[in-house]
């Protein structure tokens, strides 16, 4: 059953509503989805949305953008949970509790799904069939355990499509870093005991570090010092992982510890992964909310673990009404699962030590979030704006005499900047930085549109009246504010601090105070850099290209291929003879060639 209403435009469509099971769709009169939720009484949670002072800022500002509101009835609460928790992963909306911390935490993946299993770092669980632990953090961790783990055990460096048809080893193996199974030089069965004992490491690594001691004295006693570096290796490998911190008193198996700290309008809901007696990783998670509920609750923990979360075995919780609901809807994606709500002993210690990790990330949060609401305030105020802005996108173009031409685009919302919605735009179709302004505007408007992304409350460009008028006429809704540079015999000047750049609105010059200067001039310098740096990096290709175009045998596929591995000329000129042909299509004698070529003075 689903019903359609405006129910923000006529409030008595609330009695229309049944008192079910179910999830709403919020939408603003242009048909964008701003909200999802679910509820075990649509009627009852609909209401609330209708006492204003009983909300949230954000919530109210939602509540000014929205329009209809869409029902779905369900039988059951899990139901319900459920297709809130598809709907939020599929459509994003911008006032949900999604996940957008900007990172994505490494894995060691054992693609146990190919012939020959691999091992590297994956961000996000993509098969199944593949075995993952983690995540552990810091990546650098990560990246050193499994050089240690490679090096000491050879395992294939490739897929098995690169593998197939093989008549003799690849440069890995002339390397040493591979065991060469493709070919037969190691049978299946002696290689996926190789997986098997680093699985082992990973797994429960004590009964595994004592046999491989007892046989590194024995290897030194023999002088049999090539293996004895392997053993070396594999129980730095170990060392690596008993450096996280040590429950002693968590035996086995795969355990997270999820706790809810609110403190005024904030939520914080703070995570730590233990893996086989270990803590490998912690993060927090921020969003808002006027209460801190079941529902809320149950909601975050089915997004965090249908985005690409390793699901363990038990979940750690502080409190929670049904747990059942959360063990049954994760039984719904393949995992056998228990919450466990524990009161006593070490495991209510970790539960302890989670909460006080949260209220320590939760101040540093609130600080921060206060002194932005502070100034998105003194912004609405300034510039009149119908309601207090949350999201600001900063446009830059970069060029070098009008070649490589790029915009990009950075946003800063409310939590500070939004990595995960910066983007870059090669530009093709402009001369001027006028043109330029326009193309990237337009394509980036155009993408946010294409991808249900809300659009910022503030466009802010850089540059004086002629790009602040492009902006307006593209986004017409939206507020437009222009900050041009400071100039010095015909030099611009980027500078935070006391630098005089001028704010452009409305097609005028706008004063405002030190301290919304600053936060502007912030904002272009962070959105400067992220040009600037794709701007380079574009370039430098342009110039490898150039180069590698002299090069005899160099078509358009080798030096792509080039480009992706090495980056950089500088690059090219410092790998071995056996790195660069190691890339597809690139001979050894080729690879000599192109050595010797780019080492000289024929280039």
């Amino acid at each position: 059953m689903s019903i359609r209403l405006e129910l923000f435009k006529d409030k008595t469509l609330i009695n229309q509503i049944p008192k079910e099971p179910g999830v709403y769709i919020i939408k603003s009169q242009e048909e964008e989805i701003l909200y999802i939720g679910k509820a075990k009484n649509l009627k009852n949670r609909l209401k609330t949305y209708l006492r204003y002072e009983n909300l949230d800022i954000f919530k109210s500002s939602m509540i000014q953008e929205a329009y209809f509101v869409e029902i779905i009835v369900v039988k059951t609460e899990l139901e319900a949970l459920l297709l809130e928790s598809n709907l939020i992963k599929e459509h994003r909306p911008p006032y949900n509790v999604v996940l957008r911390d900007d990172k994505s935490y490494p894995y060691l993946r054992i693609s146990l799904s190919e012939k020959y299993p691999r091992l590297f770092i994956a961000r996000r669980i993509k098969n199944k069939k593949d075995f993952y632990f983690g995540p552990v953090t810091p990546a650098d961790s990560l990246k050193k355990l499994i050089k240690l783990l490679k090096s000491s055990y050879k395992i294939a460096q490739k897929n098995d499509k690169s593998c197939q048809g093989a008549k003799s080893p690849c440069i890995y193996y002339q390397m040493g870093k591979c065991s060469a199974p493709c070919v037969g030089y190691i049978s299946k069965e002696k290689y996926m005991e190789m997986i098997n004992e680093i699985k082992s490491i990973l797994s429960n690594p004590k009964p595994l570090k004592e046999q491989l001691n007892k046989k590194l004295q024995i290897l030194i006693e023999q002088e049999k010092f090539e293996e004895a570096i392997e053993i070396r290796d594999r129980l730095k490998a170990i060392e690596i992982l008993e450096n996280k911190q040590t429950v002693s008193e968590i035996h086995g198996g795969f355990l997270d510890v999820i706790v809810f700290e609110r403190k005024d309008i904030v939520i914080c809901a703070y995570i730590i992964n233990i893996r086989f007696s270990n803590i490998v990783g912690n993060r927090s998670y921020f969003f808002y909310d006027n209460e801190l509920n079941s529902e809320t609750k149950e909601s975050f923990i089915m997004q965090y673990y249908t985005s690409g979360q390793v699901i363990p075995d038990i979940i750690l919780v502080d409190e929670l009404d049904n747990k059942e609901t959360i063990e049954n809807a994760l039984s719904n994606l393949g995992k056998t699962i228990s919450v466990t709500i524990p009161r006593k002993g070490q495991k209510r210690s970790l539960i302890e030590m989670a909460k006080k990790n949260a209220q320590l990330a939760l101040e540093t949060h609130t600080k921060n979030l206060h002194s932005n609401l502070e100034i998105f305030s003194s912004i609405k105020a300034i510039f009149n704006t119908k309601k207090t802005p949350y999201t600001i996108d900063v446009v830059d173009i970069s060029h070098t005499g009008f070649e490589n031409i790029v915009g990009c685009v950075i946003r800063y919302s409310i939590n500070g900047f939004d990595k995960s919605m910066y983007r870059k735009y090669a530009l093709k179709n402009s001369k001027y930085e006028p043109d330029a302004m326009e193309e990237t505007l337009i394509r980036h408007k155009q993408l946010l549109l294409k991808g249900y992304k809300k659009l910022p409350d503030i466009v802010l460009v850089d540059g004086g009246i002629i790009q602040t008028k492009i902006a307006k006429r593209i986004f017409s809704n939206q507020t437009v504010i222009g900050i041009a540079k400071e100039k010095t015999d015909k030099t611009a000047n980027r500078s935070l601090g006391d630098v005089d750049d001028t704010i452009y609105f409305n097609e005028e010059k706008k004063d405002v105070d030190r301290k919304i200067l600053n936060f502007f001039q912030r904002l272009r310098d962070e959105a400067h850099r992220f040009a600037i740096s794709y701007h380079r990096s574009k370039r430098e290709k342009h110039t490898i290209s150039s180069i590698l175009d002299r090069v005899e045998f160099i078509g358009p596929k080798r030096k792509k291929a080039l480009f992706d591995k090495f980056k950089t000329i500088e690059n090219i000129q410092k790998a071995s003879v056996e790195e660069i042909a190691t890339i597809k299509g690139i001979t050894l004698k080729m690879a000599e060639a192109i050595k010797e070529k780019l080492n000289s003075n024929q280039i």
